[in-house]
């Protein structure tokens, strides 16, 4: 069921830009340092929103690094303090009186 719903949304979404591109055909010139460059708008505006989609993803996927990263020295802080009461456990009691 969730692989019909993905290719729905996949045809859906491909529709779209494919009307989109059709009816935003017009060239522009975008500058940059180096020269210019002469393009549709529906490319520039689909590039655009590509470059986003993997500028937000790689961001993500950084901050699930360094949240991985911080979660495994505190699993190891617990490990070790889970062994160092263990091992308080296992001493006698002395009685001093």
């Amino acid at each position: 069921m969730q692989r019909i719903i993905t290719i729905v949304i996949f045809i859906t979404v491909f529709a779209a830009g494919a009307a989109f591109s059709a009816v935003n055909n017009v060239p522009v010139e975008i500058q940059y340092y180096l020269g210019v460059i002469t393009m549709p708008i529906s490319i520039v505006v689909i590039a655009s929103l590509v470059t986003g989609i993997i500028l937000g993803a790689l961001a993500i996927f950084i901050s699930s690094l360094q949240l991985r990263y911080e979660n495994r020295c505190l699993q190891k802080k617990v490990a070790l303090r889970e062994q160092e009461l263990d091992s308080l456990r296992i001493l006698p009691i002395k009685d001093t009186h």
